[in-house]
């Protein structure tokens, strides 16, 4: 009789830089008085929606880099359009930083980069 083995996972430590920076955004935005919803895990398009009363919807890619393949770069934008919503690209800038940019058909426009909060610790 076979017993089943358990598989031990090893982290995979870009997913989990890129988990941080999506949450550290997340953050960056909130306190910009965004709502923001993330969509931890899926393989959409979007990380992000963020929402602001008197503003477009944000769908939001976040990328540890300043890179959006063609292929995801379409797929973003077409669900911006689909959605009413507006296409962004975060990436880690700086340090304590996010680098955000309107993604279009036609290119990209920088937008101001916003800073991203302290990390709240769990006092124990």
């Amino acid at each position: 009789m076979k017993t089943a083995r358990k598989v031990c996972q090893v982290p995979n430590s870009n997913r989990e830089r890129g988990d941080y920076f999506e949450r550290r955004t997340k953050a960056a935005l909130e306190a910009d008085d965004w709502l923001v919803v993330r969509s931890a895990g899926s393989l959409g398009v979007a990380d992000l929606v963020a929402m602001k009363d008197g503003y477009t919807p944000r769908l939001v890619n976040c990328k540890l880099t300043h890179y959006l393949p063609p292929k995801q770069k379409r797929a973003l934008v077409d669900a911006a359009e689909k959605a009413g919503a507006i296409a962004i690209l975060a990436w880690s800038e700086k340090p304590g930083w996010v680098g955000l940019e309107l993604v279009t058909r036609h290119g990209s426009t920088h937008l101001p980069m916003l800073h991203m909060p302290p990390i709240q610790r769990n006092a124990r």
